[in-house]
């Protein structure tokens, strides 16, 4: 069986030999850009100090087959989430995924971002599988998400769940804290 962990000293060459083997496309999804090795292993060094929320899935021979990484920020909470190829449809985006809700929930909040949520089909797909809202932008920059009547998959009302959303519609969404709903700012679309 499966679990998380937090991340020891230990853990550091086997986290970064985790981050080191996403291939371009996949830095790109996970980080916002292609990182480079050095950056990964700055990155790597740096969730050490952060005080930030992550966790790790530990194989029994010490490889690391999933991180889950919630980085506080000034404007709300980003998500990172990343599989090893060789561990993918093995479940671990589906052990570490809720365990950001039950953090946003701890904390208070309803919405989590996700870099290139846009382009991330799968991590679409997985967060409405594991009970999350998910939210866009299209093309012309409008947000678009899932019906507001919806229930999760564990039969949540809307009121308690937790919307994941595109980071390129972080500060449109706190704009609209200040007044209407994000979801009054634009015509929803259903994401299938």
């Amino acid at each position: 069986m499966r679990t998380t962990t937090s991340p020891t000293n230990f853990h550091f060459h086997d986290l970064a030999a985790h981050f080191l083997a996403l291939g371009l496309g996949d830095r790109f999804l996970r980080f916002g850009w292609e990182m480079t090795d050095e950056q990964i292993v700055a990155y790597v060094e740096s969730l050490y100090m952060c005080g930030d929320s992550v966790l790790l899935v530990v194989e029994p021979d010490g490889d690391v087959s999933g991180v889950l990484h919630l980085e506080s920020m000034g404007s709300g909470v980003t998500v990172g989430l990343s599989v090893s190829a060789w561990a993918r449809n093995m479940g671990i985006g589906t052990l570490l995924l809720p365990q950001a809700r039950v953090f946003a929930r701890a904390r208070g909040l309803d919405t989590l971002f996700a870099r290139n949520l846009n382009l991330n089909p799968a991590l679409r797909r997985l967060a409405q599988r594991v009970g999350m809202r998910v939210s866009c932008a299209d093309g012309t920059l409008s947000m678009r998400r899932a019906r507001s009547n919806d229930y999760s998959a564990d039969g949540e009302s809307d009121a308690s769940l937790i919307t994941l959303a595109d980071d390129s519609l972080r500060f449109q969404w706190n704009g609209a804290r200040a007044g209407a709903t994000p979801f009054e700012l634009a015509e929803p679309i259903l994401i299938s």
